[in-house]
């Protein structure tokens, strides 16, 4: 960009000022269901777009003023200035509560905008939206109320798991910033760790003894949990491979046995056959012998009868 800049010229003008960068960035949507967290975004957008833009939400338009005439026997005043005798500082500071009004409205959908059309000044605006969104002030003190019997009484429940514990407990800590009720860090972090179920009690007491929790910011203790809950997870499942694998090898052992139990009930079998076959052999040989003993009888005893008649 230097080498564009001609020689003579004013390189202030080239440049682009802090505010036209910042002014180039999507202004924060408002969704009135998610009020509080537009508040914290929009704030930021707008000190980081001008930081003088927060006094025109928190103290109204600019308003340039001037000492008073001397008068013999009076005291000076301050009194505002004339049209005429502002300076280039004061117009530009009475402008910028148009351009804040302008970046709220931007912010706005044609229903909230309508709302609060009537408004004369970015102050107007911002104190307009917060009671619409948030209510009085006698809302907001019933909603602290309600936010902080919920601190009290908070737990983890049993179908959800550490990072959902985590997401509930930051979310409940941010809605009691928004109604100045905040709780000092030790006693938040002892909060969380108390709250969480049984099987975390042997995690939480290492961390309450080995970390200052007065000193130790509640994403750091998360993460120590979730490092442990990562660690248990892969020895479980490394411990699940063992256990699956010393299995398989009870179940083959288990099959060998009961083949080779079915080999000898097989092979008893085999034996048994033969034996009962054998002795049925043996029978029939038995009666065969004996069947021609008695033919041999028989045989004897034609003879005996034959020679008688001879005789």
């Amino acid at each position: 960009m230097a080498e564009n800049i001609q020689a003579g010229s004013n390189p202030e003008k080239v440049q682009p000022t802090s505010v036209s960068r910042y002014e180039t960035i999507r202004v924060p949507i408002l969704r009135p269901t998610e009020y509080p967290i537009w508040k914290v975004n929009m704030t930021m957008f707008l000190e980081a777009t001008d930081p003088e833009y927060l006094d025109r939400i928190n103290d109204g338009p600019h308003k340039p003023t001037k000492l008073s005439h001397v008068v013999a026997g009076q005291e000076q005043k301050i009194v505002p200035k004339e049209k005429k005798d502002l300076t280039p500082e004061d117009i530009s500071s009475i402008a910028k509560d148009a351009k804040v009004r302008h970046l709220l409205h931007s912010a706005l959908d044609n229903v909230m905008s309508n709302r609060v059309i009537g408004c004369k000044t970015a102050k107007e605006i911002w104190d307009a939206l917060e009671v619409r969104c948030q209510g009085t002030s006698a809302i907001k003190k019933n909603m602290k109320t309600i936010l902080t019997q919920e601190y009290e009484h908070f737990d983890s429940r049993p179908d959800e798991t550490l990072t959902e514990t985590y997401d509930r407990f930051c979310k409940l800590l941010n809605d009691l910033s928004l109604v100045d009720k905040e709780y000092d860090l030790e006693e938040s972090n002892l909060k969380f760790l108390l709250s969480l179920p049984e099987r975390w009690d042997l995690k939480a007491t290492t961390i309450r003894d080995n970390y200052d929790l007065a000193e130790t910011e509640l994403d750091e203790i998360y993460g120590l949990l979730k490092t442990h809950e990562l660690e248990i997870e892969q020895r479980n499942k490394r411990s699940g491979k063992k256990t699956k694998f010393v299995a398989l090898k009870v179940e083959e052992k288990l099959l060998k046995k009961k083949t080779s139990k079915k080999k000898a009930m097989g092979k008893a079998l085999v034996i048994n056959s033969e034996n009962e076959s054998s002795n049925s052999d043996d029978d029939s040989n038995i009666v065969e012998s004996s069947e021609s003993e008695d033919d041999e009888e028989q045989m004897m005893q034609m003879a005996a009868l034959m020679e008688r008649f001879k005789l």
